[in-house]
């Protein structure tokens, strides 16, 4: 997490990571938005950074009450802080923005699991629904990790292997069928909350996502409160665009949208007129 000492009217982008993952998810993506004059915070969620089983005991009520002291002591010390999230992140920065009914800031979701119906899905997917309803099931239960990793490039996919096979830190090589339930409650909550997203959003998804299809991007972009809503289109990755085969394509429109928006906020508050009886 980058920590600034003088950040009274500055910039924040708070990045929230996936399931299992790590910083490690968003790529070059949090250094391009660090070289181009942010402040970068990327917090590990509860859980994260340990080992898989970990995630047993987290709820998403854990996850949201990390966020929501994080986004406070930002939106404290920063004029503006923008929120992005990839995968899971991606749903848990939905929630944090409509919970909070920001407007000073962007909102961006990358590869947005809406709808789990992505082209690599099981067809017994739908029995965890039976299974969560097992306690001593839900905890020992694991989903691997497995081809393609979310990575359509072979060369970073071997990357990818290799980094599992060894037990890197990078991600977890699997998660408790807890921890899906958990992105379950998320997924029907954030449809229920989509109306409440005040502030500019920018969603980016690939068309050939193998965990969640374009679809959940079109139904955010449909139902979502804010009509400043810009949707990205990709079509050369799969879920972790950040690290596939347009992560430059990804860290451009990022940086795009988010130097535009916080222009135009600028531009409002010095178009503004003076409060009355002012010098």
């Amino acid at each position: 997490m980058h920590i600034a000492t003088d950040a009274t009217h500055r910039h924040a982008v708070l990045m929230i990571h996936g399931l299992g993952g790590t910083r490690h998810d968003f790529g070059s993506l949090g250094k391009k938005l660090e070289d181009s004059g942010y402040d970068v915070y990327l917090p590990s969620l509860p859980g994260h950074g340990s080992t898989p089983d970990e995630l047993n005991s987290v709820s998403l009520a854990d996850y949201m009450q990390a966020l929501e002291r994080t986004y406070r002591e930002l939106a404290g010390r920063y004029a503006r802080v923008d929120v992005a999230g990839i995968s899971m992140g991606a749903l848990l920065a939905l929630m944090l923005c409509a919970r909070k009914r920001m407007t000073n800031g962007s909102l961006i979701l990358l590869s947005p699991p809406l709808f789990l119906d992505g082209w690599a899905g099981s067809p017994l997917q739908p029995l965890r629904h039976l299974l969560y309803r097992i306690p001593v099931l839900r905890r020992l239960i694991r989903v691997p990790e497995r081809e393609p990793f979310g990575i359509k490039n072979a060369r970073i996919r071997n990357l990818i292997r290799r980094h599992l096979g060894k037990g890197s830190a990078v991600h977890y090589p699997y998660v408790p069928l807890a921890a899906i339930a958990q992105v379950d409650r998320m997924r029907v909550k954030v449809k229920n909350m989509l109306h409440r997203i005040a502030c500019p959003t920018l969603v980016v998804h690939s068309e050939y996502d193998e965990v969640t299809s374009i679809r959940s991007a079109e139904f955010i972009c449909e139902h979502i409160g804010t009509p400043d809503v810009t949707l990205v289109r990709l079509t050369d990755s799969y879920h972790m665009i950040t690290l596939d085969n347009e992560r430059d394509t990804v860290a451009a429109q990022t940086l795009e949208f988010v130097a535009r928006r916080c222009a135009d906020a600028t531009a409002r508050v010095e178009s503004a007129p003076a409060p009355a009886g002012s010098m």
